[in-house]
């Protein structure tokens, strides 16, 4: 029995130990731990997070120990699946440094907390929404956060806002976030961004379009389902508060946006646009009908007209009350005459806007005729190209046929003649040699007389019938001939 009870305590004991390292693990019990050890009073922005799993502060009153006891727990942290740590003040690389008056802001501590939220971002394989707004993320201290991004595949929304990243640090996270799988929400705003960062986002987006084609061909195999959640893909872009990006920056992003079909909202407030640049936006519109969201606001040098034809794009009425702020003459009181005065204007805005839309649609309707015109024209000359080809390759083939005819009949011929004349000259060398044994017989038996009545006859007609063909038999029948004269 006591071996028994020994061994309940010890599982016991087991399970607590358990359940006591899983606690530690939780950042809440962690940091509270962390608290009653060191003797400090936590946070109450801490404390007071309903969600076990959330972990969403604003540092700038936090002291030097209050930092150390939150890197601490999120060194050992697997349960955070929200983490914002925010700075009411936009801090930038300059004001880090060992002088300044606030304990956080020191280049020793600064680096623990990079440090601690490389270890976090590594570890913690639920975390989806990371958050950091405010802080000066640049160089190295981006470098290692990367690192630890890199290794993540959890991740769902990517916030950096306010962290002055800049170009470089833009290139090497996207660089990076490329391959994250589930990334959905990237906010780089007041990152002091420009047209290379653009340009950077822009090679994201394509890079990720490839490999949703790939994603797709795959799920297609074997008449496969091809599901949504499993293809990966920037859906929210956020790049508000970046003034140097301008009108060819936006014209780097629209380029790549035409043929895209994934990005859903695309923000760009007080990012230095014009009308030059509202045209981009126009025209990749009119190409891509999946964009349900494009904000261009705060852009001072946009003009209203071109706002109101974004809108028309986007699918919004403009005469809706949800449109009132957005368009001047949204609602107007048509029982005073001042009201029916602006909404008489507003309606010829209106219509100007479709007219000019109308003339616009007009000239591309044009071009699209000329085009047909000529593809028509190219149409007629493959088609002539085509019939003289074939006429050629048919006069061909019946050379090739005359030929093989010719040549075969030359063939036959020399056979045929070959054959008989080869069995003919067989057959006289035999009689010839049967006329030459029969002369011989009778020289040496019969008299003259008898020969000059059978074989003359029969070797005039051989000479006759022969000639060329064995002179040797001629010759020596002339020879008997001859004999036979002289003889008489």
């Amino acid at each position: 029995m006591s071996s028994e009870a020994y061994r309940s305590k010890a599982e016991v004991n087991g399970m607590t130990e358990k359940r006591t390292g899983q606690r530690m693990k939780d950042f809440h019990h962690r940091y509270l731990a962390l608290c009653r050890s060191k003797n400090f009073q936590p946070q109450p922005e801490i404390v007071k997070q309903k969600d076990r799993a959330t972990l969403d502060v604003y540092g700038d009153r936090f002291k030097a120990h209050d930092w150390q006891l939150i890197m601490h727990a999120l060194r050992e942290d697997n349960s955070l699946r929200y983490l914002a740590l925010r700075m009411r003040k936009t801090y930038t690389e300059v004001e880090v440094s060992d002088s300044e008056k606030s304990s956080f802001l020191n280049k020793r501590l600064f680096k623990q907390l990079i440090d601690s939220l490389t270890v976090f971002i590594r570890k913690n394989k639920v975390i989806e929404n990371f958050i950091i707004e405010g802080l000066p993320i640049v160089r190295v201290r981006l470098g290692s956060i990367v690192t630890g991004l890199h290794q993540n595949s959890s991740l769902t929304e990517l916030n950096l806002a306010r962290c002055s990243i800049g170009d470089d640090g833009c290139e090497l996270l996207c660089s990076k976030i490329k391959f994250l799988p589930n990334l959905q929400l990237l906010n780089l705003s007041a990152c002091q961004l420009t047209v290379k960062g653009c340009q950077a986002i822009a090679d994201l987006i394509k890079f990720q379009k490839m490999q949703r084609y790939v994603t797709c061909w795959e799920m297609s195999l074997r008449y496969g389902d091809i599901k949504d959640d499993k293809i990966m893909g920037l859906r929210h872009l956020y790049l508000c508060h970046n003034p140097a990006i301008g009108d060819d920056g936006l014209l780097e992003l629209t380029d790549v946006l035409k043929d895209d079909a994934w990005v859903r909202q695309v923000h760009v407030c007080n990012c230095g646009l014009t009308d030059c640049g509202a045209q981009f936006l126009i025209e990749c519109l009119n190409v891509n009908n999946t964009i349900e969201k494009f904000d261009i606001s705060d852009n001072v040098k946009i003009s209203d007209d071109a706002c109101r034809e974004i809108l028309v794009k986007l699918g919004a009425k403009l005469d809706d009350e949800n449109a009132d702020s957005a368009s001047p003459g949204g609602k107007h009181d048509l029982k005073t005459m001042a009201g029916l005065k602006a909404h008489s204007e507003f309606l010829e805005t209106q219509l100007e806007m479709e007219r000019h839309r109308n003339i616009q649609l007009e000239s591309m309707v044009e071009q699209l005729q000329l085009q047909i015109g000529d593809y028509a024209e190219q149409i007629s000359e493959l088609n002539r190209e085509l019939s003289s080809l074939v006429k050629a390759r048919n006069d061909l083939l019946e050379k090739v046929k005359k030929l093989e005819n010719k040549s075969a009949r030359k063939a036959g011929g020399s056979i045929l003649r070959k054959s008989l004349s080869e069995g003919f000259v067989q057959s006289n060398l035999q009689t010839q040699e049967q006329q030459l044994a029969g002369i011989s017989k009778s020289t040496a038996v019969v008299t003259l007389g008898e020969i000059e009545e059978q074989p003359l006859h029969g070797t005039g007609r051989m000479i006759e019938r022969f000639i060329g063909d064995c002179g040797d038999c001629v010759e020596k029948v002339e020879d008997l001939c001859e004999e036979k004269k002289d003889h008489n």
